[in-house]
């Protein structure tokens, strides 16, 4: 045995042993972060591949930030794209989803960028998003946002009747604030006795509060038809559709987020047109209950007729009429939906 050449094998043996240890590399191609990162990255250019394939003009493709989502053990990539329409011109970014099980991507367009597909579902709300909103708190919110606007539109209408303009003759502020909360509450005034008209002392001061506040209950009728429109106001909000009627128009239309399929431009027409289209989903819809099924309007449709009602002006005199359309082509996206 070559003692001399074992011994040198053992020593560099042992030295590079111990520089591995004093001086510890692993290769990029093996770290577990940056493999993780290929996997959404190679994840990420699927979504890409599947929406252009959808898209009308891909080379125009232009997308945003995308983010992953796994809701009941199914992958999702949503995010948003910017394409040409079939003019040539770049329309705003739509929403996408992309489902990595079936590699089939969902385009929330309407056909101006997009071919025809299977319709859009908007992307699902991971799981911790929901746990930070309580049950609890989103029932009290909701309260609050119908409750608010009422109460706040009651008490400044009571505040125009009942306070004289210019200070009048009845009484300080304080006293007809009082006795608007009196009026509000159905209780007496504080400190004061049953039938003795408060601590104002003053005749004239009860016969013009009473006069006030029977002018409040009754009031001409541009006062009702103001109340009763600022009553609908309140009730147009998104978060009340259900408390939308179609003989009371609101003073003006609701306000729809930017990615509500609503928000979108639609087709410049007049009012009539766009009543008439209304009028013609309408009538489809109710010969499709009858057993026509070849008349059934298709969503598309119907939010088509949506918007184009939505470009009307409601100081125009077929405001009224196109309100009542509207809230009637909003049940049937509903039902269609």
């Amino acid at each position: 045995m070559n003692m001399p050449a074992a011994l040198i094998s053992a020593g560099l043996g042992a030295a590079f042993l111990a520089a591995e240890l004093t001086f510890y590399y692993q290769p990029a191609w093996i770290n577990p972060d940056y493999a993780l990162g290929m996997i959404f990255s190679m994840g990420h250019s699927k979504a890409r591949t599947a929406v252009s394939r959808l898209l009308i003009n891909p080379q125009s493709a232009e997308f945003g930030t995308l983010r992953s989502v796994e809701e009941n053990a199914a992958k999702y990539i949503c995010g948003a794209v910017k394409a040409k329409d079939k003019s040539g011109k770049y329309a705003d970014f739509r929403a996408f989803v992309y489902t990595v099980a079936t590699d089939t991507a969902r385009i929330d367009d309407d056909g101006s960028i997009s071919h025809r597909h299977v319709a859009f579902r908007a992307c699902p709300i991971p799981a911790e998003e929901k746990q930070r909103t309580s049950p609890g708190a989103q029932s009290m919110a909701q309260t609050i946002e119908k409750v608010v606007p009422t109460v706040v539109s009651s008490a400044m209408s009571s505040i125009g009747t009942q306070i004289p303009a210019g200070g009048g003759s009845g009484g300080p502020l304080e006293q007809q604030v009082g006795h608007m909360a009196n009026q509000m509450t159905g209780g007496p005034l504080p400190g004061s006795q049953p039938g003795s008209g408060g601590q104002s002392g003053s005749a004239g001061y009860s016969s013009s509060s009473s006069s006030a506040g029977s002018a409040a209950k009754s009031g001409s009728p541009g006062q009702q038809q103001a109340n009763s429109s600022s009553k609908a106001a309140s009730k147009a909000a998104l978060g009340n559709e259900a408390g939308w009627r179609s003989d009371r128009p609101p003073a003006a239309w609701p306000t729809f987020p930017p990615d509500h399929p609503l928000a979108r431009s639609a087709q410049k027409r007049t009012p009539r047109q766009a009543i008439a289209l209304a009028k013609a989903i309408e009538d489809r819809w109710e010969q499709s209950k009858s057993g026509n099924a070849k008349a059934r309007p298709s969503p598309d449709e119907v939010q088509e007729a949506c918007r184009a009602l939505l470009t009307i002006s409601p100081k125009d005199k077929d405001f009224p009429k196109a309100w009542g359309a509207f809230v009637r082509l909003r049940k049937i996206d509903r039902e269609t939906a």
